[in-house]
């Protein structure tokens, strides 16, 4: 019976290291995943702005209606300036490739949209707007995978009839 006091007391402390060991590492993953989640949400914000500065400044070089020349250069500066490439790479290393596939996509598009801009289309030529609209919906579905990545409710169109993203 001498041994039955140090043995109640040896496993109470065994059960009360090993509840603050798991606590501690319970709180651990769940702080690593929300500082995961947070860098990746500064992410995906700084590339998807990188991207509509893009467009913006591409939409203005055709809209002023350069000469080739100039418009080559002010659209291969706006790519250098926007850092598109940059945060593209950064997010070629956090992203899921649920991500990073429309992610791709949009990126593809903006740079299309840059090399038609470069030989001095303007805003009126049809090419100039299909090249817009698709774009835009690359975007979109960026938008929307990057959402879903961060668990962001936003419908999609083929999931509520009638509904657009911009509705939501």
């Amino acid at each position: 019976m001498d041994w039955l006091a140090p043995m109640n007391t040896l496993t109470g402390a065994a059960i009360g290291v090993g509840s603050t060991l798991l606590a501690d590492r319970l709180r651990w993953r769940r702080d690593r995943a929300a500082l995961n989640q947070d860098t990746r949400r500064q992410a995906y914000a700084a590339f998807m702005g990188a991207l509509s500065d893009a467009y913006t400044r591409l939409h203005e070089i055709a809209r002023d209606d350069h000469p080739a020349e100039e418009a080559r250069r002010a659209a291969h500066e706006v790519f250098v300036s926007s850092k598109v490439y940059p945060l593209r790479y950064e997010l070629a290393l956090i992203a899921p490739w649920e991500v990073m596939d429309p992610t791709n996509q949009a990126f593809w598009k903006i740079r299309d949209l840059r090399d038609l801009v470069s030989t001095g289309v303007t805003t009126r030529d049809p090419d100039f707007r299909r090249q817009t609209r698709d774009y835009l919906a690359a975007t979109e579905e960026a938008q929307v995978a990057m959402r879903r990545d961060l668990g962001t409710s936003w419908p999609r169109r083929d999931q509520e009839p009638g509904a657009s993203v911009r509705d939501a």
